[in-house]
């Protein structure tokens, strides 16, 4: 029997906000809300399986700006403050829920969560997450891609290669400080493809990426197993499709397991409906209202009908669509691998890790029902595995080479989220910074002290620039203004260093400054904008 698989791929992304002088802003809340809600319960769940020795595979692809605010002492302190701020708001929350046992007990779960969260955070791991995801790596449960340094929609640069260049070779430095396992895939963000990224990314050793299901289907020739699985391009770049009817299983606004009505609302939380005074212990509401962990309603609940939150009855809806979900990809994959002559044929589920925690509340912990269920079905058990990508490179077509679509794994399927009218005014500021940082890594290419400092510092800056995080924030009404904002700061402070290496003098007062704001990609090299020889 053929060995059908399914791959989870994970994209842990988050834009980087760091402001040490002025501290509980909304966008930084979004770091922590994703610590709470994803990556502590993921690591719990990944521990749980390993001690049980129950089967688990996940792939995940942490972007370097993730990985530096995961690793920020700054950060780290107040996710922990953070996290004493919200139990203090619980337990005062269980007090005024003393006359409601439904709520009390709801609250009372939730707590230990965040009891939970704090413990792992703290203590069993010392602030430093990334260790432990490291360690899953090095075991084999998890496989880590590399990816590009910030958040950048690469096609949209093709023109321009030293910014990919850039943008690889600054993402791997970081890739190597954090993590001890040796990347083999690249995870091109946002799954942005265009056919000369292909030649690019192999160039830099790379055996494989992952692309929307239409790269492949809309390719000349199409792959002989469509999406089910991995071919290679012209170039030689093995490239997987992610299995896009699988994953709208889950994401799909009306009929996706996500959407359930017996699972948790994450909007409805007190955060966004209790008074200033309740909420003042917790976060100054005059800086935006953002989540708190505390909820108590349902998805099902309407306007005129409010449902409360049932735990049990999420547990049951988790079991049930995790077993669902098995069948379906079990169903799938063999007739498509009958169609194929019995080959083995693999399912690419490939998500925002924010779905599983933050967007779908028990999102981990049906990743772990997938897992345990698989586990326990023999029927299941012996037609579908879980793997990692870098294990099934071999298993599709060698012989017939294509050239994926352009693409990506926006709504629109190309780049009309990230090019558009609220936000094709910035493009013109960021490709004139990049066509002057080559032109300054071509003029001063040996530089030291001061002024190299000051052209790292503009490398940095416009790394940071090129991030389609602001573009995208550019389209959410109430994230624009923050966005418009620090895509403005990092050009102008990229425009300060052009301008005074013109007139050969640099504030070190605004330097140091600046550098201690940001102060990610300590080990960049400007020298990676230059012009390949």
């Amino acid at each position: 029997m053929a060995e059908n698989s399914i791959i989870f791929l994970l994209d842990a992304n988050l834009p980087y906000v760091r402001h040490p002088c002025a501290p509980g802003c909304v966008e930084e809340a979004r770091l922590f809300n994703a610590l709470s809600g994803t990556y502590l319960p993921l690591l719990r769940v990944c521990t749980a399986l390993e001690t049980e020795a129950i089967p688990f595979k996940i792939a995940i692809a942490f972007s370097p700006t993730l990985c530096e605010m995961f690793a920020d002492p700054l950060l780290q302190d107040r996710y922990a403050a953070y996290l004493d701020r919200t139990l203090s708001l619980g337990l005062d929350e269980l007090e005024r829920t003393a006359d409601d046992p439904s709520k009390r007990s709801l609250l009372t779960a939730q707590l230990d969560q965040v009891r939970l969260n704090r413990r792992d955070f703290v203590e069993i791991y010392e602030k430093n997450i990334l260790r432990k995801f490291d360690y899953f790596a090095g075991r084999g449960f998890i496989e880590l891609l590399a990816t590009a340094a910030t958040n950048c929609a690469l096609p949209l640069f093709i023109d321009i290669p030293e910014t990919i260049n850039a943008q690889i070779e600054t993402g791997l430095v970081l890739y190597r400080r954090f993590f001890t396992t040796v990347p083999s895939g690249f995870w091109l963000p946002a799954m942005a493809w265009t056919p000369a990224l292909g030649a690019i990314v192999k160039s830099y050793g790379f055996s494989y990426t992952v692309l929307e299901s239409h790269a492949l289907l809309f390719s000349d020739p199409p792959p002989a197993a469509g999406v089910f699985a991995p071919t290679q391009c012209d170039s030689g770049l093995v490239v997987f499709a992610r299995d896009s009817r699988a994953c709208q299983e889950i994401l799909d606004e009306k009929s996706g397991f996500a959407s359930r009505a017996e699972y948790l609302d994450v909007n409805r939380d007190i955060g966004f409906e209790f008074g200033e005074e309740e909420l003042s212990s917790v976060f100054d509401t005059k800086l935006g209202r953002r989540a708190t962990g505390y909820r108590y309603w349902a998805r099902g609940s309407s306007s005129s009908v409010e449902s409360q939150y049932d735990v049990d009855a999420a547990r049951g809806r988790v079991r049930a669509d995790a077993q669902a979900f098995l069948k379906s990809r079990s169903d799938t994959l063999r007739r498509a691998s009958e169609m194929l002559e019995g080959a083995p044929v693999s399912s690419v589920c490939a998500f925002p890790a924010s779905v599983f925690g933050e967007i779908w509340a028990e999102g981990v912990d049906w990743l772990d029902s997938v897992f345990r269920q698989n586990a326990e079905s023999s029927d299941l058990s012996g037609s579908v595995n879980f793997a990692l990508p870098a294990a099934k490179i071999g298993q599709g077509s060698v012989d017939r080479r294509v050239s994926p679509h352009y693409s990506s794994w926006f709504p629109s399927g190309y780049f009309e989220e990230v090019l558009n009218g609220s936000n094709d005014w910035m493009y013109s500021y960021v490709r004139k910074a990049t066509a002057r940082m080559i032109d300054l890594a071509e003029r001063f290419p040996d530089d030291t002290g001061l002024k190299e400092r000051s052209l790292n510092m503009a490398a940095r800056e416009l790394l940071l620039s090129q991030t389609m995080d602001w573009f995208l924030m550019m389209n959410e009404g109430d994230s624009a203004e923050y966005a418009k904002k620090r895509f403005e700061d990092s050009v102008r402070a990229f425009t300060i260093v052009y301008e005074s290496l013109g007139s050969n003098f640099i504030s070190t007062e605004w330097l140091t400054t600046t550098e201690k704001e940001h102060n990610l990609f300590t080990d960049i090299n400007y020298r990676v904008f230059s012009k390949k020889k």
